[in-house]
């Protein structure tokens, strides 16, 4: 007889699932830093100012983008990519005080 260990989680709401489902799968076998970023994205605002950056088809990287991290040569810039040029724009100012959707702006007003 084999014996594979087994967790199931029941009743979680759907911040609780994605907590669960990113650290599992983190510490598992490993999802990209995007796919990371992209479900947190309702917990933390710079990963959702990058998400807004890359599904808005008004933003300049839309179509130069990829949600789950796998790079093309027509999609180079990934999500992780837009989060960490955000943490560069917002380190060190006043900027990260100010609410998601202006620190959105300003940066599409700066692309």
């Amino acid at each position: 007889m084999l014996h594979v260990p087994f967790l199931a989680f029941h009743w979680l709401d759907e911040d609780e699932e994605i907590k669960f489902f990113d650290i599992i799968n983190t510490k598992a076998k490993g999802i990209g830093t995007s796919l990371s970023r992209f479900l947190k994205r309702e917990s933390d605002n710079l990963s959702w100012i990058a998400t807004q950056l890359i599904i808005d088809p008004n933003s300049p990287l839309y179509n130069k983008r990829t949600l789950i991290g796998k790079r093309t040569k027509e999609k180079h810039i990934t999500l992780q990519n837009v989060y960490n040029f955000l943490l560069l724009l917002i380190k060190n100012t006043k900027i990260a005080e100010l609410p998601k959707e202006k620190i959105l702006n300003i940066t599409l007003t700066l692309f």
